[in-house]
């Protein structure tokens, strides 16, 4: 009988370690952890060239789960010109490949009326931006890039990485 039970306890053992091994590695489970759904962001912005040395800024993109398409945009920036006024754009492609190569670069605002990030004598910003979506797009992918622009020179002064996103509800 002490046999049977140290068999059984052996064989649970296992079973648990190759569970816990399944759980901890998607690719061995059969479950690619990329496919899920990109709906919501958090792009981070950096100087470009000839830029502001230490600019930083952050978008965080989100999708509430809803019945409309809109995308809010919560845009924070800082170490840029202080009391100066920035645009947030961003360019799209439909080729998702991790290469950003669109160039219908928009500005984003408040839905289609473009609105400045402002910053503060510390050359801190903040902006609460939306866009919404045309229904059509439900599900399907883009590459996206983000970029700041100078309102007053239009010259780039941070950019983004190329991120993904899945248009959601």
């Amino acid at each position: 009988m002490n046999v049977f039970r140290s068999r059984a306890r052996a064989a649970g053992l296992a079973a648990a370690v190759v569970a816990l091994a399944l759980l901890a590695s998607p690719a061995l489970a059969g479950a690619d952890a990329d496919a899920k759904p990109k709906s919501n962001l958090e792009v981070i912005l950096r100087p470009v060239a000839g830029g502001p040395d230490n600019g930083f800024g952050l978008v965080k993109f989100r999708q509430p789960k809803d019945a409309y398409t809109i995308i809010n945009l919560d845009v924070w920036v800082r170490d840029l010109a202080p009391n100066h006024s920035y645009y947030l754009q961003r360019a799209t492609d439909s080729d998702v490949n991790d290469d950003c190569t669109g160039t219908n670069w928009l500005t984003l605002g408040q839905g289609l009326v473009p609105k400045g990030i402002a910053t503060d004598e510390r050359g801190t910003g903040r902006a609460e931006l939306f866009r919404e979506l045309p229904a059509v797009l439900l599900g399907m992918e883009f590459d996206i890039q983000f970029r700041v622009l100078d309102a007053v020179t239009s010259a780039v002064v941070l950019e983004s990485a190329c991120y993904q996103f899945t248009v959601s509800q």
